[in-house]
């Protein structure tokens, strides 16, 4: 295994390391829950209640979330992927990764609890055009879905717990590539003693 692959594992591990200690985990584990609730009484207004962390502890946390899903990053999971399926990657570890990122990926396609007009929206799609659309990058299409998304405060309220929910669940998986990383490098530095 290269060199390059071993700095590939850490700098995963590292990244992994600074989202668990980041400010928007911090308000996760506080409140417990995100949550987004309606509630309306007769004769008054419409109130909402909004349970997510503020905008800036978002954007911090997909600004480092970004090298886990860009393939332009050394440590995303498709660039980890060839590491894990080096030859000199003991057998449990490789499966296990290549377990770990099937379910990320099934769990991305499969579809979330909304629809906006006729699409029935997948947990990928509001990723995608979150960090694409709004947060990371305005790419020209994915920013025109993301403000038509964000115009109506009661979807962008449904919309914003969905991702974060999916920020969440996805670092979830990222924690036990980054404890696979681990074993992988102190795996290889036997060896190499």
């Amino acid at each position: 295994m290269s060199e390059e692959d071993v700095e590939r594992l850490k700098l995963f591990s590292e990244k992994a390391e600074r989202l668990v200690n980041s400010r928007f985990m911090q308000y996760i584990l506080g409140k417990g829950r995100i949550s987004f609730s309606i509630g309306a009484k007769r004769g008054e207004e419409v109130k909402t209640e909004k349970i997510v962390p503020d905008q800036e502890a978002i954007d911090a946390f997909v600004l480092t979330f970004r090298y886990f899903i860009q393939n332009n990053e050394r440590c995303s999971f498709g660039n980890l992927a060839k590491t894990y399926e080096k030859t000199s990657v003991p057998g449990e570890l490789r499966t296990e990764y290549l377990e770990a990122r099937k379910l990320l990926n099934d769990y991305l396609d499969a579809q979330a609890s909304i629809k906006i007009g006729e699409e029935a929206l997948t947990r990928r799609r509001i990723l995608d055009v979150f960090v694409y659309g709004g947060l990371a990058h305005a790419q020209k299409k994915k920013k025109e879905v993301f403000d038509a998304w964000t115009r109506d405060p009661f979807t962008t309220g449904f919309l914003e717990v969905h991702f974060a929910s999916i920020l969440v669940d996805v670092l979830r998986v990222i924690r036990h590539v980054a404890g696979l990383n681990e074993k992988l490098v102190r795996e290889l530095e036997k060896q190499h003693n």
